[in-house]
């Protein structure tokens, strides 16, 4: 289990990132951020990102993140 370190709440929802961790499939220690919408009963999206990628996120990456997971989660033509 991944312990969060780092939380930023955005107009759309929270996004976290994990504490760096190693996997067999990356060279390089691993972050993933995670994006969980508001009203979406605990839905979500992780991207998992080489952790030197994410080392200076700021909240304006994390509004980025969110609005562009949230366009991918909304089915076109569908109320929210």
């Amino acid at each position: 289990m991944k312990k969060i370190t780092q939380t930023f709440s955005t107009k759309q929802g929270v996004v976290t990132l994990s504490d760096p961790f190693f996997t067999l499939m990356a060279d390089q220690p691993q972050v993933e951020v995670t994006y969980k919408p508001n009203h979406y009963s605990g839905w979500g999206m992780c991207k998992t990102y080489n952790a030197i990628e994410v080392s200076d996120f700021t909240q304006t990456c994390a509004e980025l993140f969110a609005c562009t997971a949230d366009s991918k989660l909304r089915l076109p033509g569908y109320a929210a």
